[in-house]
């Protein structure tokens, strides 16, 4: 397995997926540059990892002009960009109906267009070179039909997807590959901003949060620890044939691979809300 130089978006969690993958890949001898807007766990994200192993730069997705200096940093010092892993942003939780519009406006301005951005500044450099790998990490409810509370982070999710294999199409003929990865439930520290909006007669779903944590607690697919995520994401990243997509395990792979048995989806749907009534609290 030859060494890689990975960039990796959204890493100052210390329980969160781009944290992980960091260090992972760093155990492994690759050489990442791990991103993040607040530095605070910057020290702790590079104990014991070998010198140059993991280098820190600070990174916002809403500020573009920082974007292409960075990676132009990156190919002079390493002579290489092999792949970008699009991790950061944060999730809205709420009912469509419950999530006001300025904040939907908002996450998808950092989850969709920051990402995008930085796409767009990482492709010219992966075309010169011939080779690259472009990485979105997504959701397996993407792949299948997504549950409640999830609508508005899911959208973003799907449009990144939709984007990321345009760019497969796009990018191939100069050696440029993508892979949308797809876990399931993760025990991270994910940001969140919770959907407040009461509309016109009342919440029409006030224990949707409640309902959607129990699903995922006793029918949706098992939650995963980050660093068991993250192995997956690793062998994903470091593989010589990347798959367009990928899941984190087995309960991700399972539910990405009941999407469109029927192509009318009406028994995966029926499936889904007889399991999120069988699992709702009393």
């Amino acid at each position: 397995m030859r060494p890689r130089v990975v960039l990796i978006t959204g890493t100052s969690s210390r329980q969160g997926i781009g944290y992980a993958t960091a260090r992972r890949l760093a155990a492994d001898g690759h050489t990442v540059y791990a991103t993040m807007r607040d530095r605070a766990t910057a020290d702790d994200l590079t104990r014991d990892a070998e010198p140059g192993r993991i280098e820190v730069r600070t990174l916002d997705l809403l500020e573009r002009s920082t974007m292409g200096p960075l990676l132009a940093e990156i190919v002079d010092a390493e002579g290489r960009l092999d792949a970008v892993i699009n991790n950061a942003g944060y999730g809205v939780i709420g009912g469509v109906e419950q999530v006001s519009l300025d904040v939907a406006r908002t996450s998808f301005e950092t989850n969709v267009w920051g990402t995008m951005a930085l796409v767009q500044e990482a492709l010219p450099i992966m075309r010169r070179q011939s080779h690259g790998h472009l990485v979105l990490v997504s959701s397996c409810f993407v792949a299948g039909l997504p549950v409640m509370g999830m609508g508005y982070y899911l959208a973003a999710k799907a449009a990144l997807e939709t984007l990321f294999c345009s760019v497969a199409v796009e990018a191939a003929p100069y050696g440029v590959t993508v892979s949308c990865f797809q876990p399931g439930p993760v025990m991270t520290e994910l940001e969140r901003v919770w959907g407040d909006r009461i509309p016109d007669g009342g919440d029409p779903r006030p224990s949707l949060s409640e309902d959607l944590y129990a699903w995922v607690g006793t029918s949706g697919p098992a939650p995963q620890e980050p660093a068991e995520v993250a192995a997956a994401l690793a062998e994903l990243v470091t593989a010589d044939s990347p798959t367009l997509a990928a899941q984190s395990g087995p309960a991700s792979r399972a539910y990405a691979a009941a999407a469109l048995r029927d192509p009318s989806r009406s028994a995966e749907l029926s499936g889904l809300l007889a399991a999120v009534n069988a699992s709702a609290p009393d």
